[in-house]
């Protein structure tokens, strides 16, 4: 049995009608939707605009830990005994 494109509505990836759109978010505003998801008030802050993301966070004490850290943006938590968190990736 042949169907032919005109039987159903299908949009160029073949899905249905209704388009998929897909937002690409920053790792700080994925982990800001993560603790909202589970009940704790926190907001992404634009990556590279707070005064903490400008310091360099290493040490040579701890033997196992990266020199080179990657900032990845800040959370702003209210509600909590700490206002800020900051999302860093070592390499």
């Amino acid at each position: 049995m042949e169907h032919s494109h005109s039987d159903h509505s299908y949009d160029e990836h073949g899905h249905g009608e209704e388009p998929v759109i897909v937002k690409k978010m920053a790792p700080n505003e994925m982990l800001a939707a993560d603790l909202n998801d589970h009940g704790i008030d926190a907001d992404a802050v634009a990556q590279g605009t707070h005064p903490v993301e400008k310091q360099e966070y290493y040490s040579h004490k701890f033997g196992l830990s990266s020199k080179f850290v990657t900032n990845k943006g800040v959370i702003r938590v209210r509600g909590r005994n700490f206002d800020l968190v900051q999302v860093l990736e070592r390499n």
